[in-house]
């Protein structure tokens, strides 16, 4: 979602009335970065406070759009648990607004009227890779330079705070898996699935240091899956 503007007030409203609480903005926290998505009674013992007052603050991020409501089953059987998680669409606020994601669709739907010869998914793959390498030196203080690193934790990391809301997964003979739960390009990777994904997957393999040959794409999130999971042989 998208707030600008006077038709968006009462929605700025709430959101800061759901960040102006301190307590609050470290659950919401918590709850974005959990492992496994909490129950009220889990935020309570977290924070130190009575599983009614966590309750309160969690059904207020759910009312303004930043959490959801699911249930979790447990292991011998009984009611389910009413556990938070993130909510999945994307928001942001930009006041007055821009038109970035305009722009950016209008340029997708350009690059997908070129000849086919054109191989443009390669070349987005291409820049993709660049703009990895780039990112590289931020995540571990120096270039990929090509080489395959053994550790994929800092670029986990890195992935969380851009908002990929990545994790390392076991893999089998000897990959790295890495899954990532939310497409921060999903509105334009709709558009234009294989250029926008094809950016992206060469963009991981740059930040990594990882070669086309080690790198296979075996999920997507534009693919109805639940996550984009990229296997790596490093």
């Amino acid at each position: 979602m998208t707030a600008s503007g006077n038709g968006e007030r009462q929605w700025l409203g709430r959101l800061g009335e759901a960040f102006g609480d301190a307590t609050r903005r470290h659950i919401y926290h918590f709850v974005v970065e959990s492992a496994e998505s909490p129950a009220a009674a889990e935020v309570a013992v977290e924070f130190g406070i009575h599983r009614t007052v966590a309750r309160s603050h969690l059904e207020k991020l759910v009312e303004t759009g930043l959490l959801q409501v699911a249930s979790r089953r447990h292991a011998k059987g009984g009611r389910p648990a009413k556990i938070y998680l993130p909510a999945e669409e994307r928001f942001e606020v930009i006041v007055p607004p821009r038109r970035f994601q305009a722009l950016a669709t209008l340029c997708l739907q350009a690059m997908t009227r070129l000849p086919a010869d054109v191989g443009i998914e390669a070349l987005a793959r291409e820049v993709g890779r660049a703009y990895g390498s780039g990112l590289a030196r931020s995540v571990w203080g120096e270039p990929a330079d090509g080489t395959a690193r053994r550790s994929l934790e800092p670029a986990v990391r890195w992935l969380d705070d851009a908002g990929y809301r990545a994790r390392l997964e076991d893999g089998n003979d000897g990959k790295t898996v890495l899954a990532i739960a939310n497409c921060v390009y999903r509105e334009t990777a709709d558009i234009a699935p294989g250029i926008v994904c094809s950016f992206d997957s060469g963009m991981l393999c740059g930040l990594v240091g990882a070669s086309d040959d080690q790198h296979t794409q075996t999920a997507s999130i534009v693919g109805d899956s639940d996550v984009c999971r990229h296997e790596f042989r490093l």
